[in-house]
């Protein structure tokens, strides 16, 4: 027994090929599972340009951590007795067990910002509780920042998101028609489009802040961590960044607004970019000069040590890592397995539509180029045409492929969140319907406006491939509610793609006669395909 003890603790020692091999075997678990995290947002990171900067968070976190590497502290495991490492060890498994359900329910829902925010903490748990058996306190604290700091890549939930978003574009309108009224341009706010001689300027996500104030939190939480601030000058910069941000992107918009008010809206197109360019160097400049002040006033959180060589950290169990190393297989192995044997083509016919170019006055209409980036569809237009009874119809389809993701942005820009920023007045939304059209059944949404005294009806009809629409029930059931959200996990219905179809009608004042047009045009529109 004494020799068995002997060696097992020969075996720990840290020149040893076990104890090499333990730390090799932790750096790969840990490695998947943080790959797994990023696999899960990287749609958002590749399709949501509010969320590019997603890519380079891993990478800053992976620098941090080896900034701190040198000024480790001397570890100081937990105890082997019951209490102090069963505990810690009991705590991993739970983050661990958690994995399997929230990998099975996020294979199905690739853009539902709640699992993204579950599944990345979970696995942020489980790594700092694994950082506190190898190293006990002294290490969890030392090391959590560059862990936690990857929280800022993950997107923010949709309702706070829409509320800051709807804020944000609304002040800067506001106080943009405030400025030209003031250098003498006469300008009228229309929710979030501002009216002026040279015509209609409008105030679109990009131009409200949120991407600058998102991209600006990260770049002053990580130069907080790089010239190793404490608490309080960490806290003044990043409410320096938020402040920053929203007044470099107010000048950039009154400057944008103020070139489209002089000399057209076209004119806008060619200084878009350069401003929004030229106001990013000048927000970072200016955060890096405040990091220069405060240095000069602070003293750095983080300071040297001596690290002890032979003091090395106490390497994961074998069974734990073994047990965790396993338990993640299976369940990646148990994900895939369930979605291919449920794979299925959609039991609803697929359709497509017919472009109307015979109707009176028909005339394409293009996509403006902040529209196509935000909703980054793979196939789709619009068009307007007069129709029989002499209405005016407008109509935009769009497509969307398999992996892109689709309820994420069309979920963004339906007619009862963007029409109302443009200033339309919403009077009635109805539910879901369903319409047989040409042998394929779709779920259409009824919304009426008020364009400046004209009736404005909005036929809204999104189509997911994987869904099946055999009555409005179902219908409803297909919006993205957390419980249609797991009915596709538990059904094996990955994200096989979806199309948008929307039509809008000006001038019928009775509702009833509005359907019966809608019904008229679908027939003419839609065909199987």
């Amino acid at each position: 027994m004494k020799a068995l003890l002997a060696r097992a603790r020969l075996s720990e020692s840290p020149g040893s090929d076990v104890f090499a091999w333990r730390f090799v075997a932790t750096a790969v678990l840990f490695a998947l599972l943080w790959l797994e995290v990023i696999n899960q947002l990287k749609a958002e990171w590749s399709l949501n340009p509010q969320y590019g900067y997603g890519w380079s968070v891993p990478f800053l976190a992976l620098y941090l951590l080896w900034r701190r590497w040198p000024h480790r502290p001397a570890p100081a495991p937990p105890p082997r007795k019951v209490p102090g490492r069963l505990l810690p060890a009991a705590a991993a498994v739970i983050c661990a067990f958690l994995f399997l359900p929230l990998r099975f329910v996020a294979e199905a829902n690739p853009d539902w910002r709640l699992i993204s925010w579950a599944f990345t903490l979970v696995v942020i748990g489980l790594t700092l509780r694994c950082l506190f058996l190898m190293g006990g306190l002294p290490w969890l604290r030392h090391f959590a920042f560059p862990i936690v700091f990857f929280l800022v890549a993950v997107p923010w939930p949709m309702h706070l998101e829409q509320v800051v978003v709807q804020n944000l574009m609304r002040a800067v309108t506001g106080i943009n028609v405030a400025l030209l009224n003031v250098v003498g341009i006469p300008a009228l706010q229309l929710g979030n489009v501002i009216e002026v001689g040279a015509g209609l300027i409008g105030i679109e996500e990009a131009c409200s802040g949120v991407r600058s104030l998102q991209a600006t939190l990260m770049v002053s939480l990580f130069l907080g961590e790089l010239y190793a601030f404490k608490i309080r000058p960490r806290i003044l910069l990043v409410a320096a960044g938020a402040l920053l941000a929203f007044f470099c992107n107010l000048v950039r918009t009154a400057l944008l607004v103020w070139i489209g008010a002089r000399n057209g809206t076209k004119a806008i197109e060619a200084w878009h970019d350069p401003a929004g360019l030229t106001i990013l160097f000048i927000c970072l400049l200016g955060l890096w000069l405040l990091c220069l002040l405060l240095l000069r006033n602070t003293n750095s959180a983080i300071e040297s040590s001596h690290v002890d060589v032979n003091s090395a950290p106490r390497p994961l169990p074998w069974p734990l890592l073994a047990g965790l190393g396993i338990w993640i297989c299976f369940a990646e192995a148990g994900v895939q397995t369930w979605y291919a044997l449920h794979q299925q083509i959609a039991t609803n016919t697929r359709w497509a539509v017919q472009w109307p170019v015979s109707e009176s006055r028909y005339k394409s209409v293009s996509i403006p180029p902040e529209a196509e980036s935000l909703l980054r569809y793979s196939e789709g237009g619009g068009g307007k045409w007069e129709a029989a009874d002499g209405q005016l119809w407008m109509m935009y389809f769009f497509r969307w492929f398999p992996g892109r993701t689709a309820a994420l942005f069309v979920k963004n820009h339906r007619p009862d969140i963007c029409l109302p920023a443009s200033g339309l007045v919403l009077h009635r939304e109805s539910g879901i319907r369903l319409l047989q059209i040409n042998g394929a059944n779709l779920p259409i949404r009824s919304y009426r406006f008020d364009d400046n005294g004209t009736p404005l009806h909005v036929f809204y009809c999104y189509w997911d491939g994987r869904s099946s629409y055999e009555n409005a029930t179902a219908a409803e059931q297909e919006d993205w509610t957390a419980r249609g959200r797991l009915r596709a996990a538990i059904r094996g219905r990955r994200e096989i793609g979806a199309q948008m179809l929307e039509l809008a009608v000006w001038g019928y004042q009775d509702d009833g006669a509005a359907d019966r047009a809608l019904q008229r045009e679908l027939e003419r529109i839609i065909r199987l395909g």
